[in-house]
Formats: structure tokens, C-alpha cells, sequence
């Protein structure tokens, strides 16, 4: 009989069974059709023997001293590393008890003793083969994830290279501020990173959100690429509070507005920049814009960005030092600022990179 495998390395298959003579007759018959056969005159030698090679299906006696076949077929289908394997009984018993039980472990058929050479390979073959195509799926699926995976985070790199051109095109038409957009991202990330070992945010910041941030909080002010110049400078100068809010609705929504045209609800990376754009301006107590949104309504990207971009006003446009931008930022605690936020920016305000003042 041909044997059904087709590759290279012969099949590895573990026989358990505590009488030599059973294990002699199923080695031979294996070794006969070209696999591998491993002997174990108990479950526990069995379990041993797996710990270094890794059969691809195991024949077990039903009834032994010590862990018996059910257990050792329990054990073997509780281990992420060995659940798949396909676990065949060979017993004299014909209970129909018996055989209940041992499908409910996970058994997938029953050998009969003695022993008939060709339906012992008949059997073998026909799991070996579904255990083979299984696993061969499994590896083409992991390899299309892996691919897609590449892919999504290729053309989110090539995006974000895109937004990015965008943004720094806007922060070259606002001389005011230099290098602004790499200090928000930078300080963002930073910020973030120290949140995590917060408890009340250990939750909510993951690793990737403190990967996410750091490129999505360059992007806040995305919507300075369509205003015009005269524009831009009047958010420089003194206005009016209803005037103030319309500009930063206008810039808000408008970067929001690019961002979503883009893409969205397909990355988090994108979520995040939209919420940015949108709710930078937003205040804890709903005094800024958009209007009425407050505390943990305003989405927690948002929050960290919106302390970290008016530290960076404060000491670059209003050349305040970080000692007297640090004033004003806990001035606005618990008004403008989530307070446990600002609370951790206390700590590592010295880490920020802030504009020298020349």
C-alpha cells in the first residue's frame, strides 16, 4: 500500500500502551507503511516523550495503570499546543459508555484489538490526511493574515506620509512656531507612554494607542491646509470670544472634515486623527469647541493633545519658559484640562521638548 504522505520527513506517531507486545505489532505495522513510530508503555511516558517531539496523531490503549487513556486524552486536548492532534483508541472494550466518553475528550475513532494490519492503516491514513489539510489551512491563513497585515500597515504608512506632507505644507504657512508639529507628536507620545503606568488609564492607553498618537497628534491642525492666509494670521491676534470659536470650528471641523475624506472606521490610526481634529480645541468644563462636549465625553486622544499643543503655544508663539508655561497649563486644570491628565504632565515636564528660546 502506498503510503498517502507526500513529504519528505515521515509522519511522527506516538503508541501508547502499557503491554510491549501491543506496541511491537503497531510499530511494525507503522514502520512497515514508512512512519515514525514512538513508543510509550505509559500516558505519563507518553506525555514525556511529547514534551520534545510533537506527534501528528497518537494511538492510545484505553485502559492502564496509573492515568488512564481517557485522562491522558484529556490532558493532551486541554493544551493549546496539542488539541489538534488526532487521538485514535486502541482498546478490546466495545462499551458504548466508554466510547461516549472518550469522543467527548476529543477522541476522533476507536482501533479494535487484535489488531487488522490494513484497517489499522486505513485509519491512520484518513486522519493523517484531514490532520494534514487542517493544518496546511491553518498555515495558509496565518500566511494571508501576515500579508494582509503587511499590506494594511504599508499603505497606513504610505497615507500617514501623505497627511504628513500635508500638515507640514500648513506649519510652514504659520512662521510663528517652528517645528511644532514634531514637539506635539514627540511630547504626545511621551505623555501617553507615562499615562500607561496610571491606573485610571491603564485601560484605555495600549501600546498601540502610544503608537498611534504620536503621528495622529502631528496631524491636529490638518485644516490650515485650506484656509487661507489671511485666515491662519487672524488666529494670532486678538478677537473676540465668538469670534475666537468660530475660527476653531471652522479649523476643526475642516481638518476633521480632510481626515474623514480620507478614510476612516478601517483604522485606528485614522479614528484617532479625526478625534483629534475635531476635539483639540474641546475643554473639561464644555466651554470650548465643539461646544457642550466635556470631562470623558471629549475622546481621551484629544485630551492628551490638547494640553500638550497649548504647551507648546505657551512656550514657542508666547515665549513663556516651561516653568511659566507649566503655571498656566495647572491654572487651566480642571477647567481646560482633564486634572488627572495635567496631573502627570507635572511629573514629566522636564522630559518634554520644548522650544528654546533664543
Amino acid at each position: 500500500m502506498e503510503n498517502s504522505s507526500s513529504k519528505k520527513e515521515p509522519a511522527k506517531i506516538l503508541i501508547v500502551d502499557d503491554i510491549s507486545v501491543n506496541l511491537r505489532i503497531l510499530e511494525n505495522i507503522l514502520l512497515s507503511e514508512g512512519y515514525e513510530p514512538m513508543c510509550a508503555l505509559s500516558a505519563q511516558r507518553a506525555l514525556d516523550i511529547m514534551k520534545e517531539n510533537k506527534p501528528e496523531l497518537i494511538l492510545s490503549d484505553f485502559s492502564m495503570p496509573g492515568m488512564n487513556g481517557l485522562e491522558f486524552c484529556k490532558i493532551v486536548k486541554e493544551n493549546p499546543r496539542t488539541r489538534d492532534i488526532p487521538f485514535i483508541f486502541i482498546t478490546v472494550a466495545d462499551s458504548g459508555e466508554e466510547k461516549k466518553a472518550a469522543f467527548s475528550a476529543g477522541a476522533v475513532d476507536f482501533i479494535a484489538k487484535p489488531f487488522e494490519p490494513l484497517e489499522v492503516i486505513m485509519r491512520i491514513n484518513n486522519h493523517l490526511n484531514s490532520y494534514r489539510i487542517k493544518q496546511e489551512m491553518e498555515n495558509y491563513n496565518r500566511m494571508m493574515h501576515r500579508m494582509v497585515t503587511e499590506q494594511k500597515k504599508q499603505m497606513e504608512k504610505e497615507r500617514a506620509n501623505v497627511l504628513m506632507a500635508l500638515a507640514n505644507i500648513a506649519e510652514r504657512r504659520d512662521s510663528h512656531i517652528r517645528n511644532h508639529l514634531e514637539r506635539v507628536g514627540y511630547n504626545s507620545r511621551l505623555l501617553a507612554q507615562s499615562m500607561q503606568l496610571v491606573s485610571r488609564y491603564e485601560d484605555s492607553i495600549t501600546d498601540e494607542f502610544v503608537e498611534c498618537i504620536e503621528v495622529a497628534a502631528k496631524l491636529h491642525d490638518i485644516g490650515s491646509i485650506v484656509m487661507t492666509d489671511e485666515e491662519i494670521n487672524s488666529c494670532n491676534q486678538e478677537m473676540t470670544e465668538s469670534e475666537r470659536k468660530e475660527k476653531l470650528k471652522k479649523r476643526t471641523e475642516l481638518g476633521a472634515g480632510i481626515l474623514e475624506e480620507i478614510g476612516s472606521g478601517n483604522s485606528r490610526f485614522m479614528d484617532m486623527a479625526i478625534q483629534i481634529a475635531r476635539y483639540h480645541h474641546a475643554c473639561w468644563d464644555g466651554s470650548g469647541y465643539p461646544e457642550g462636549v466635556r470631562e470623558n465625553d471629549i475622546p481621551l486622544a484629544a485630551r492628551i493633545v490638547v494640553v500638550i499643543n497649548d504647551l507648546d503655544n505657551i512656550t514657542g508663539r508666547d515665549g513663556y519658559s516651561l516653568q511659566q508655561a507649566m503655571e498656566e497649563i495647572n491654572k487651566g486644570s480642571g477647567s481646560l484640562y482633564d486634572p488627572g491628565i495635567v496631573d502627570v504632565v507635572n511629573k514629566i515636564q522636564k522630559q518634554f521638548h520644548v522650544m528654546e528660546i533664543e
